[in-house]
């Protein structure tokens, strides 16, 4: 997988499972975890980013911490 593509808003929304509104709104309130670039008239976003921020959010389960001895 190439990590240094970029994504549409459509995409992005699909992979976080929101609607592409979601997106919009947040981008359009500066409410967007996410950068974007904009280049002839499309949104874009860094695919790595938003896999990033996905792994640095995730969080354990209690059966995690507990297998774990937290």
């Amino acid at each position: 997988m190439n990590l240094n593509r970029y994504i549409n808003t459509t995409e992005l929304a699909q992979m976080l499972g929101l609607k592409r509104n979601t997106i919009e709104r947040w981008r359009t309130n500066r409410e967007s975890p996410f950068r974007w670039i904009k280049v002839g008239g499309r949104v874009l976003y860094e695919y790595a980013e938003i896999v990033a921020y996905i792994e640095d959010n995730k969080r354990n389960t209690v059966n995690d911490l507990q297998t774990k001895g937290v």
